[in-house]
């Protein structure tokens, strides 16, 4: 499948980025723009994602794929993969299929294992079965007011923030419906692939000899300190930095320090 994307800058070398479930390439944008004096920017939307295709299926094999036949058609030289939550899994994927193509790999506060039942334990944010059973069954076709939609979220979430990151997959029909842009339906029934997408790899899937950092979140539960033992079975020599004063959505809670780090990996 190819994948839709956006693109900013002029720098002489490429770097994709890759987002993360229920996000967007639009919620990496205002960092790529601060990157554009010194790189090419890609951001694609994955599949049921943002403005890309959708499909009934979702797992890190097609993600990767997807990713695959986006990117061979618009880059012709070795390029500097990152992905934040899902969107690093799809990117470890990737360098496992592909490590001939990256010159340097970036996951951003995830690891490569199962979240299935782990999920929820650090705040709403992160209860992922929640939040797919709320917008599953949330119509925005009913509402005639972006508010009110909000007002309806706010019954299950007093995150103004997870609300308003959620509410940018409702978008309006040439009708003026409301709809979600994403396909909720693809995730809740992919789910645990989605969650997991790492269990059945194993140290002949590591990738060796390509500069890895993981860069997490001081205040995530998404990767453990026990963690480490397996990111560096599959990326043996792969660095770990941690953001303090950051959650899961590093790149938003520290943004200059998030810049600052990522630019000191890669440039």
């Amino acid at each position: 499948m190819e994948l839709f994307c956006r693109e900013t800058g002029s720098g002489k070398d490429t770097l994709v980025i890759v987002h993360g479930l229920y996000g967007s390439s639009d919620n990496w944008m205002s960092i790529a723009q601060k990157l554009g004096h010194k790189f090419r920017v890609i951001l694609p939307d994955l599949r049921n994602h943002g403005q890309s295709p959708h499909s009934d299926r979702q797992d890190f094999e097609l993600m990767a794929d997807d990713l695959y036949e986006t990117l061979i058609k618009r880059i012709d030289c070795k390029f500097i993969l990152a992905g934040h939550s899902m969107g690093g899994k799809v990117a470890m994927r990737f360098a496992m299929k592909h490590p001939e193509l990256l010159s340097k790999l970036v996951v951003i506060d995830i690891a490569p294992k199962s979240y299935i039942g782990k999920t929820g334990r650090g705040g709403e944010a992160t209860d992922h079965p929640r939040i797919v059973d709320t917008l599953l069954n949330l119509h925005p076709e009913r509402f005639d007011d972006r508010k009110d939609i909000d007002l309806e979220l706010a019954h299950h979430f007093k995150s103004p923030s997870l609300r308003q990151f959620l509410l940018k997959n409702v978008k309006r029909d040439n009708s003026g419906k409301f709809y979600w842009q994403l396909n909720i339906e693809a995730i809740a029934r992919n789910f645990d692939e989605i969650m997991d997408g790492f269990s059945g790899i194993g140290p002949e899937n590591a990738v060796k000899g390509l500069p890895t950092v993981f860069i997490i979140g001081g205040d995530s539960r998404y990767v453990e300190e026990g963690d480490s033992l397996i990111i560096n079975r599959l990326f043996p020599g792969s660095q770990i930095v941690t953001i303090p004063g950051a959650g899961h959505w590093v790149h938003v809670d520290q943004p200059e320090l998030f810049l600052s780090t990522l630019l000191y990996h890669i440039d």
